[in-house]
């Protein structure tokens, strides 16, 4: 599990791993005391920049181009308590300049309990810049 060239420093920050399964890209991360909130589990931003890598991160790797964000829509079910924790992205549709992408988040030591799903819109910016 590595993070890739292209992470950025609050990523980084985060923890951030990167790693491939039979179901898709999935960015994965430790549950540290620091981004837990006052309930003792990670907290929702924590989650939601969670699905917006995972779904960011499997947009450019299908589309092999630079992309943003146009809208994500998520479902927090249940509390991150123990981690690590895992995003796991999967394209549902992909065009020339945009992806759809579901993203699901579970809490894999806590037996993978689901704690959040996702649809996220990412919509391609330009070529993906060339490794030198």
């Amino acid at each position: 599990m590595t993070t890739p060239d292209g992470a950025t420093a609050f990523q980084r920050s985060l923890g951030l791993r990167w790693l491939r399964d039979d179901a898709g890209l999935v960015v994965e991360m430790d549950i540290r005391d620091d981004l837990r909130g006052p309930a003792g589990s990670l907290e929702g931003g924590v989650v939601s920049t969670l699905v917006d890598v995972a779904a960011g991160s499997t947009a450019a790797m299908e589309m092999q181009a630079l992309v943003a964000t146009a809208d994500m829509t998520v479902h927090f079910l249940a509390p991150g308590r123990v981690g690590p924790v895992r995003a796991t992205g999967v394209i549902l549709r992909a065009g020339k300049g945009n992806a759809v992408v579901e993203v699901r988040v579970v809490d894999h030591g806590h037996d993978d309990r689901l704690m959040a799903v996702a649809l996220v819109n990412m919509r391609a910016l330009g070529e993906l810049p060339s490794k030198s």
